[in-house]
């Protein structure tokens, strides 16, 4: 996507802006998202050991995974097991078992109504669309990803989703890359404190550096990657030494990178990605060409390639087919090298086919998944609507409006309740006919919607009763009340009906420390019914626990 820039996520980290994102994925609420599973210490634990431990080695991850599994449905934590065995998921992804890891996140996705356990899966995808070569769609998942964690998620997570995210989208680019998105991982991962996290981004980041042909710059993260691993231990996996291995090269220390290649190969580094080792033995292969060695280059094509045969690593593979069509033509085996191209062609052309179709298929469950959320929350909206104003009704009320208001309240920011009735409504029905009474209560609606603004909330409870929630309180929410009962008073009726008045009486009270919803809202019912007895046309609130008229002036 040659100039065009990806938002990066900030986690909450100052970042500048990055442009407008291309994919327009819907990022969904879930409906237990205010009643999330409670947090198991040892649960959160190990998921999160296991979650960092797949930088320094998947060795005995996947037991430690299906254990945790298990132990999470023991005990009824259907988030612990969702994300466990998206931690398995990942690790088949990374190790040559990509298409199972694949299908097992999209099955949690097609499932999830928890929001961590979307974004574990559609890390998980994208993670593994890239590796099979589907750059777009692959960013379109990571960003996803990014998108549904928060600020207060696990540290481990959202690190975990920064560095793939990086990694991904640094992948996708032509010309040019994100360096922010690689600050903000390596932000994450310092401040979690792990050296295997904060080294394989640095790897990454290496990577992409020296692809875009700055050996300078890659040689820099390299020596930044060794004091790191030098102070803490860290013993560099497999891909970062081909890393450092490919950089050593380029800036002309054959021999070096020819040595810590070889310690892969002699099986003493961890390997965490599942071409790595294919990987180095391309490396090793360039090592043995520019020593002008391409009989020992071909030997080591010839090994990564049927590695790559064996373990389905396609991409790799073709790689490994067009290095030894190169090295045949230079030795002047000019039939092999044809014979070596066109299998590389092949092979590429069926890497592309078989990436497509795999993404195919996991795009086509993903949409679905994203296609069944909006019609979920297009059917929330509606369940949650009054149909003939478009104002939230009672159930919203009752589950979602008044979290926000006590949460405001806990600290600090004022805010009301208001009721509303119409007065004598049935009279409007009766002498006027439904259609006006209808057409009365659009415009009571639109009213008090106005008045709420964008910070407040205008309820309609069921027939002539509203209910509104200011974010004020005190004298000013009187006075807001006192603007609806004057506003609906002197709107011309006489243009839906002749001889049609419609007035309001309004109970409204402030939002103590001390209450919950139905204590506020019972309080603003009563001074509702004493606005009533007094006459209707009104407005009560309270003020020192006494109920009063808002202004006293002209009814």
């Amino acid at each position: 996507m040659s100039g065009e820039e990806l938002p990066v996520p900030s986690f909450g980290v100052p970042t500048k802006n990055y442009g407008p994102s291309s994919f327009s994925y819907f990022v969904p609420t879930f409906p237990n998202e205010d009643n999330l599973s409670p947090v198991y210490d040892d649960l959160e634990a190990e998921l999160g050991a296991l979650v960092v431990g797949v930088y320094t080695s998947t060795s005995g991850l996947l037991e430690r995974a299906e254990r945790l599994a298990t132990a999470a449905g023991a005990r009824g934590s259907r988030r612990y097991l969702a994300l466990a065995e998206l931690v398995q998921a990942g690790i088949y992804s990374r190790t040559n078992q990509n298409q199972d890891g694949m299908r097992m996140a999209q099955s949690w996705l097609r499932l999830a109504d928890d929001r961590l356990v979307a974004a574990q899966a559609h890390a998980v995808i994208g993670a593994g669309l890239s590796r099979l070569g589907n750059r777009t769609d692959s960013v379109a998942h990571v960003d996803q990803a990014m998108r549904l964690l928060n600020d207060g998620d696990p540290l481990y997570l959202r690190a975990d989703h920064a560095l793939a995210f990086a990694a991904v989208i640094n992948g996708y680019r032509d010309g040019g890359f994100s360096v922010e998105a690689f600050e903000l991982a390596h932000r994450l991962a310092e401040e979690l404190g792990d050296p295997g996290m904060i080294v394989a981004n640095l790897n990454n980041w290496a990577w992409v550096t020296y692809e875009q042909g700055d050996c300078e710059g890659a040689t820099a993260i390299v020596e930044r990657i060794l004091k790191i691993s030098e102070r803490s231990g860290f013993q560099p996996t497999a891909s970062c030494i081909d890393t450092i291995a490919r950089i050593r090269l380029e800036s002309g220390d054959a021999a070096t990178a020819s040595a810590i290649v070889h310690q892969v190969l002699a099986g003493g580094v961890a390997e965490v990605e599942g071409d790595a080792v294919p990987g180095c033995l391309l490396t090793l292969a360039e090592i043995k060409k520019s020593c002008g060695d391409l009989e020992g280059a071909v030997e080591h094509l010839v090994q990564c390639r049927d590695m790559s045969v064996r373990y389905q690593l396609a991409e790799t593979g073709a790689r490994a087919l067009r290095e030894l069509a190169a090295c045949h033509a230079v030795l002047g085996d000019f039939q092999q090298a044809y014979g070596e191209l066109a299998a590389f062609h092949t092979e590429w052309t069926r890497l592309h086919s078989r990436a497509s179709a795999a993404a195919a298929t996991v795009m086509q469950a993903s949409f679905g998944v994203e296609d069944a959320r909006r019609r979920l929350r297009e059917y929330q909206e509606l369940a949650e609507r009054d149909p003939l104003t478009g104002l939230w009704n009672r159930r919203k009320w009752d589950f979602h409006c008044a979290t926000p208001l006590f949460g405001a309240t806990a600290s600090g920011t004022p805010a009301s309740v208001a009721v509303l009735d119409l007065d004598h409504f049935k009279l409007v029905n009766d002498d006027h006919s439904h259609t006006v009474g209808d057409e009365v209560l659009r415009v009571v609606a639109r009213i008090l919607a106005e008045e709420a603004g964008e910070t407040g909330r205008a309820v309609r409870l069921g027939g002539e009763e509203f209910l509104l929630v200011l974010p004020l309180a005190g004298r000013l929410a009187l006075e807001c009340c006192e603007r609806i009962r004057h506003r609906i008073a002197r709107y011309r009726w006489q243009s839906l009906a002749p001889g049609l008045n419609v007035t309001v009486s309004i109970g409204v009270s402030d939002v103590r420390p001390t209450d919950d919803q139905r204590s506020v809202f019972h309080r603003a019912d009563r001074h509702l019914y004493m606005a009533k007895r007094r006459g209707r046309d009104g407005v009560i609130g309270d003020r020192g626990g006494e109920s009063e008229d808002a202004l006293g002036g002209e009814r």
